[in-house]
């Protein structure tokens, strides 16, 4: 019997990936959830909005697609970094497991707030891969919005809705085009992606050459942070300290200054809780 009702749970959540709001209602000038947590999130939304329209009124105008669905995830990357320090700021003596695990706390309004920018974000991704099956930006920005709403929809939707393989697969031509394009972008989310995912996505051996790789080619902080979570995972603790004192003042590029700041926050946070930790032991 129990064995038959988690049969009858699973092919529920496999009909029932979440949905969300359209994006234009965060990109309208009205108040977010995030618009405290970000002072530069309304300037970001305002540029989305903009980019969002133009590629409307002009759908087979690739660059307009890439444009939107860029700025688009911009601003909910934005979202998602100031929303982990949020949750943080509540737990002010984090361990580094809660930590590195921040985004499971943050506030389910600024969760949907995401997943609308990503959903929207992903539809402009996938018309500009449509007329253009080799470029790297598209399939960049597909896999970039797919981990979005895969993390919005959680491991169990995300599972069974499918969403692994279509995230794999973007990442995998991404990387097949053009691995160091954007500073690394396709390697980092890459190595993100399989240090982070549960089985059967996690790769921890695919993952750490590809962050370092990613570093190798720009040692901004979000290659760092992330080449030190996947580093602290494998075990290798000295190493992954070193990279997140190194992301707590490396700079950003510009697919990702608006949320360096918090980045290397984030990097500091964990410093942090390895420090809090050493002085209890």
């Amino acid at each position: 019997m129990c064995r038959l009702v988690a049969t009858l749970l699973l092919a529920c959540l496999a009909g029932c990936a979440l949905s969300a709001p359209p994006a234009g209602e965060w990109l309208d000038g009205r108040k977010s959830a995030g618009t405290e947590l970000a002072p530069d999130l309304a300037e970001l939304d305002r540029l989305a909005g903009e980019a969002l329209a133009a590629s409307e009124q002009r759908p087979d105008d690739v660059e307009l697609e890439l444009a939107a669905s860029k700025a688009l995830f911009q601003a909910a990357d934005l979202r998602f970094q100031s929303g982990c320090l949020a949750a943080l700021d509540a737990l002010p003596d984090a361990t580094l497991e809660q930590v590195l695990r921040a985004d499971e706390r943050i506030a389910d309004a600024l969760r949907t707030e995401i997943l609308s920018q990503a959903t929207a974000g992903l539809a402009a991704a996938e018309r500009a891969a449509g007329a253009r099956p080799n470029d790297v930006a598209a399939a960049l920005l597909r896999g970039q919005h797919l981990a979005l709403i895969a993390w919005a929809n959680g491991p169990a939707r995300s599972l069974f809705a499918g969403l692994g393989p279509k995230l794999v697969a973007a990442i995998d031509a991404a990387v097949a085009a053009d691995p160091t394009f954007d500073h690394g972008a396709p390697l980092r989310l890459q190595g993100r992606f399989r240090s982070q995912a549960p089985r059967p996505f996690g790769d921890l051996k695919l993952a750490r050459p590809s962050l370092a790789r990613a570093c190798e080619l720009a040692p901004i902080a979000v290659n760092r942070l992330f080449h030190g979570d996947a580093l602290w995972a494998a075990g290798e603790h000295d190493a992954a300290r070193a990279e997140w004192q190194a992301a707590s003042t490396a700079d950003g590029d510009d697919s990702t200054r608006a949320s360096n700041a918090s980045l290397q926050e984030l990097a500091r946070r964990r410093l942090a809780a390895l420090a809090r930790s050493a002085a209890v032991r």
